[in-house]
């Protein structure tokens, strides 16, 4: 029993590192009639990925933060380095074929990042927290633009 149990843990994290590795990688752009804003994510390695936030403003390229996905201690992390702010670790604490829950009880805002991959080349973001006891969100959709 505790065979079966371990090896299922370990394809689990298999699987999720797969999916990371897989899903992640590429251009995203938001859709939005706002503002352009784009991630672009790449494989760094087999325990990283790096990511770069950012808008186009007035056809200027503007950087937001910089992001990884980075295991820490067999532990898959989502890190944001906001401009002149602190850097944030989120850790994965759910995860499906498609779906990715990163969480941070002890942020100001947001406390919870999810990523959902609705195909190859369409992507659900959300963003939610408490603020002042009330519950916050907001979702982004993205697509690929570019692998």
């Amino acid at each position: 029993m505790i065979v079966l149990i371990l090896l299922l843990l370990a394809s689990n994290n298999f699987a999720q590192d797969d999916s990371i590795k897989k899903l992640f990688p590429g251009k995203w752009k938001m859709i939005s009639d706002k503002q352009e804003y784009y991630e672009q994510w790449e494989i760094v390695n087999e325990t990283e990925l790096t990511g770069i936030g950012f808008s186009i403003e007035e056809r200027d390229t503007v950087n937001s933060e910089k992001l990884y996905l980075k295991i820490f201690d067999d532990t898959w992390a989502y890190v944001a380095i906001p401009v002149d702010q602190p850097i944030t670790l989120f850790a994965l604490v759910g995860f499906s074929h498609n779906k990715f829950w990163f969480e941070n009880g002890e942020h100001d805002f947001p406390q919870r990042i999810i990523y959902e991959f609705v195909s190859d080349s369409t992507l659900n973001a959300k963003i939610e927290g408490v603020i002042e006891g009330e519950l916050m969100s907001r979702e982004f959709s993205f697509i690929k633009v570019d692998k």
